[in-house]
């Protein structure tokens, strides 16, 4: 236990830690001000931005949620997925998407307004800031990128090497708007529950609104092409095998009747040969054409099943107030932040100077 004496000395050295405070308390109010002046002049500056976005669920196929049993009947050497529809992906790979060059390029050219006219997402973008903040950014802040960009090779000679190749080729100008794609949109995966948030962040309420829209339905477009990618390709084949024989269907329909019309009074053994030969082509023919037809049904009611269904929680709505800057906020860490600084100082300007003139010797 601490003693009474300790104590006391406890109280005195708060008492005077107080008292140095308090006699450079002018000190003290006018750095602390210089502080809140920087904290408003941010907090003012900083432009609007509004947050739209939406919160959906994908339906699971019966294909994913039977999974744990088909592992355990696969032990057994039971399969029980027999289905020729692609997988489910994963919603934990949705945000993978949403990094992807194809998605925000897709985005990059979502139609916005702009003073009442319309124009795409990246050009908005792009010209945001302005011709003199762009020169002034250009020359200033990426000196160095615009200095080693004239040892990069040109872009003809790039396109050039990359010719035949199935190579996605992104240009310098788009590579820096899409590095900025984080600041724009972002997904919270929830597994535990299910769900899937979708975020966007932009100075117009109803432009942020439009794009958070359409990131939605891209975002949902991408899974559902990957999802029934196999089941289209095997349509796709069916349906092309489906044509050929139906025109082998028509060519033995044709040439059968065309000799009965030429042999239309004659019965000898030779025509019946011939007739039977013909018959049976076209009975093949129509068999093998009838369950083509019925594959190409089956593989578009496949296409259709494997399809996903989102169920919409949330839908986009457009924002009626800002999400930021917090300014209040704002000021009120730049004002702690200046009072601390110089509380510090002041309190403990001695022991820095020691310690610094400690360190000279």
């Amino acid at each position: 236990m601490s003693s009474p004496s300790n104590h006391i000395k406890e109280q005195i050295d708060l008492i005077l830690l107080f008292k140095k405070l308090f006699n450079n308390r002018v000190k003290i109010i006018k750095f602390t001000a210089v502080f809140v002046f920087f904290g408003v002049l941010i907090a003012f500056i900083t432009p609007k931005t509004y947050m739209a976005g939406s919160t959906f669920v994908p339906m699971l196929s019966s294909d994913q949620k039977a999974s744990g049993l088909s592992g355990l009947a696969s032990l057994a050497g039971i399969n029980l997925d027999g289905s020729i529809g692609g997988s489910d992906i994963s919603p934990t790979l949705y945000p993978e998407i949403i990094a992807s060059v194809p998605f925000k390029a897709e985005l990059a050219e979502v139609l916005i307004s702009n003073n009442g006219k319309q124009t795409t997402f990246k050009s908005y973008a792009l010209n945001k800031e302005g011709i003199v903040l762009e020169v002034v950014k250009k020359y200033t802040i990426g000196l160095p990128g615009l200095i080693l960009s004239k040892f990069k090779f040109q872009d003809s000679i790039a396109s050039k090497s990359l010719s035949g190749q199935k190579l996605v080729v992104v240009s310098d100008k788009d590579y820096e708007f899409y590095k900025n794609f984080d600041q724009y949109i972002s997904i919270n995966v929830d597994l535990k529950e299910g769900f899937i948030e979708l975020n966007v962040q932009y100075d117009d309420p109803v432009r942020t609104a439009i794009l958070a829209q359409k990131a939605q339905e891209i975002l949902q477009k991408r899974v559902i092409e990957y999802k029934i990618k196999q089941a289209k390709e095997v349509l796709a084949y069916t349906q092309g095998q489906f044509e050929i024989k139906r025109g082998l269907l028509y060519a033995a329909q044709a040439n059968l009747a065309a000799f009965k019309d030429r042999n239309a009074f004659i019965s000898t053994s030779s025509f019946q040969t011939q007739l039977l030969r013909l018959e049976s082509d076209y009975n093949n023919a129509n068999i093998v054409y009838q369950e083509l037809a019925k594959q190409v049904e089956q593989s578009k009611l496949q296409v259709s099943k494997d399809t996903p269904i989102f169920s919409v929680l949330k839908p986009v709505v457009v924002p009626n107030e800002k999400s930021a800057p917090k300014r209040l906020l704002i000021i009120s860490i730049w004002t702690f932040l200046g009072f601390l600084l110089i509380s510090g100082y002041t309190l403990f300007k001695e022991s820095l100077r020691f310690f610094v003139n400690t360190l000279k010797q």
